[in-house]
């Protein structure tokens, strides 16, 4: 579904399937510490984390037969509203997947140029790139943002598609960046490497706190304005995919208590885990 390019091999069991490659014991073998089920649970965690991001990221792409059909394949669903309810973000993923299914991908098109095309010599009816949200009209802000956005997607080998003509600081480049990113962190610590675990906590802090917790849920007030109170089946989808951005983004945010805490997660069933086990 993706429109970005497969990273490497650590991320490969990224993707709307994620959660189903991971519910349940870890497939190198039995645990050898006393902390296995934290790990495990951390891995489940981050895995359903990389599901969602997967599903919004390709929601975002320019529509097409495959992507609407891999959103609304029995499997696919079934693995988003898995890695959702662990997420506590069910019933907004199921209304995003109904949304999708309700929507021939004419609707979608439709919408998604309605949304987030450019008309000739107007302006974007909602502007899909942070730098929007997050520098205003100081260019040389902007470039700096955007360049950080570059740099990050380098560092973990996320390169766009020759079909992807946006720019990287798209919401779909960067959903999908963080696909990638939580994607590796659950590889780390299903492979017990607790060093990369944290290097990747620490990554994923810059991309949330610094990009997305800012963007996002900005960009969906705008969706939201945007379709008004009677939206066709299209734009019904789009809405529901900017909520399911937002509020995820809103989570892992929140979860860290914004900028000011450290690396732990909230656990799908109690307290908090952090990648140290402690």
């Amino acid at each position: 579904m993706t429109r970005l390019d497969d990273a490497d091999a650590s991320s490969a069991r990224s993707g709307i399937d994620s959660e189903a490659a991971t519910d349940g014991s870890p497939a190198g073998g039995p645990a050898t510490d006393d902390r296995d089920g934290d790990r495990e649970a951390r891995e489940r965690l981050h895995s359903a984390r990389a599901t969602l991001y997967a599903a919004v990221g390709g929601a975002f792409c320019y529509p097409d037969v495959e992507t609407r059909a891999t959103l609304t394949a029995h499997d696919a669903r079934d693995g988003v509203l898995q890695a959702a309810e662990r997420l506590g973000l069910h019933d907004e993923a199921e209304a995003f997947l109904d949304a999708v299914a309700d929507a021939a991908v004419s609707d979608l098109e439709a919408a998604y140029n309605d949304l987030f095309g450019l008309p000739d010599g107007g302006e974007y009816p909602v502007v899909p790139y942070e730098a929007h949200y997050t520098t205003g009209s100081d260019v040389g802000e902007s470039q700096r943002r955007i360049a950080a956005v570059v740099g990050l997607m380098e560092t973990f080998g996320v390169e766009p598609a020759d079909d992807f003509a946006e720019r990287q600081d798209h919401v779909a480049a960067e959903l999908e960046l963080m696909q990638v990113v939580a994607a590796q962190r659950a590889a780390a610590v299903h492979e017990g490497d607790d060093e990369a675990a944290a290097r990747l906590a620490d990554a994923e802090r810059t991309v949330v706190d610094t990009h997305l917790a800012e963007f996002v849920p900005a960009l969906a007030h705008d969706v939201d304005a945007a379709v008004g109170e009677d939206p066709a089946d299209g734009e019904r989808a789009y809405r529901a995919a900017a909520r399911l951005a937002a509020e995820l983004v809103k989570r892992d945010h929140a979860a860290r208590g914004g900028d000011d805490e450290g690396d732990s997660e909230p656990d799908d069933a109690a307290g908090e885990v952090s990648d140290d086990g402690e």
